[in-house]
């Protein structure tokens, strides 16, 4: 039979934490969902907490301190189940469509399939410059990945899985290290789209990209895995076949195009890799966004 354990990774997501693992749990399936919160204030633990006495489906895992995605996806993994055949690992301020959580396993089930990854689709404004640079830069990811999968945001494994580098700070491009070492490939599966929120200002726009190039950077000095998208080169031509396609978006594959040396510049520049960075706050979901109440209302999670 097979059994799914998901691994929902989360600091300070009250906002969305709810709507997220209502949705998850819906989906049908033999699913278990561990919440990992880590050093959060917003009332997330309490969430989490609230969930977990009320479905046993659902465990929560409270760390004090915060000290890094990798740290808190290896704690997931420790109590993965030995009966578990698959692995979903999620972030908590994303939100899969309905339907895309089995949309994601399906791959699964091709022998040399190890990794399946999701559709990240931003909710940001467009009505601004920095909104459409957003969009521009997933929907660029999405083609690239349609050819050469990169994975990132919501993905699913065969089990059993190993731990990660706990300093990375690229955790879904360490799994594909891992997993794609015995010749397993990776699937991206454009049809399972979650809904996630890129930053809206040019500072966190920039601070991301460049935690990005370093932890990638990183990861082929450790493990000599280079993601699809690490050389510039990597991005020129795909970037030239989807403007043949899109031209009136030139003017904003210029603007991501001036974000990304920019932030490569940065990253060249950079000696410290820490393993925990600073919250990006613009790329949060704040607290009421999605009909949730304050913590502590009874029943307000659960809508």
């Amino acid at each position: 039979m097979t059994r799914t354990e998901i691994g929902v990774i989360a600091h300070n997501e009250a906002g969305n934490l709810g709507r997220l693992i209502r949705r998850l749990i819906d989906e049908p399936g033999d699913h278990r969902v561990c919440i990992v919160s880590s050093g959060s204030t917003d009332g997330t633990d309490e969430i989490a907490q609230e969930w977990a006495r009320r479905d046993d489906r659902i465990r929560a895992v409270i760390e004090p301190e915060r000290r890094g995605k990798a740290r808190a996806i290896n704690r997931f993994l420790a109590d993965v189940a030995p009966t578990t055949t698959q692995i979903v690992l999620v972030s908590g301020d994303v939100l899969p469509e309905h339907g895309a959580l089995g949309r994601l396993l399906e791959p699964l089930a091709e022998p040399d399939v190890c990794m399946t990854g999701a559709r990240p689709c931003p909710d940001n404004s467009k009505g601004s410059l920095i909104g459409l640079v957003v969009h521009f830069q997933w929907d660029l990811l999405d083609s690239i990945s349609r050819q050469r999968p990169k994975l990132g945001e919501m993905v699913a494994l065969k089990a059993p899985v190993l731990p990660i580098n706990p300093d990375s700070i690229v955790d879904e491009a360490a799994l594909e290290a891992q997993l794609t070492r015995t010749g397993s490939r990776l699937a991206y599966v454009a049809g399972a789209r979650v809904q996630n929120r890129g930053p809206s200002t040019w500072s966190d726009l920039v601070a991301q990209r460049e935690r990005i190039r370093i932890g990638h950077r990183q990861l082929q000095a450790a493990t000599g895995y280079r993601v699809t998208t690490h050389r510039l080169l990597d991005l020129v031509l795909p970037t030239i076949r989807f403007l043949f396609r899109h031209p009136w978006k030139t003017p904003i594959a210029l603007a991501a195009a001036c974000v990304e040396v920019w932030a490569r510049v940065q990253a060249s520049r950079s000696k410290e890799q820490p393993s925990v960075w600073p919250k990006l706050e613009s790329t949060r979901i704040r607290l009421g966004t999605d009909g949730l109440r304050a913590p502590g209302a009874r029943g307000s999670f659960f809508r």
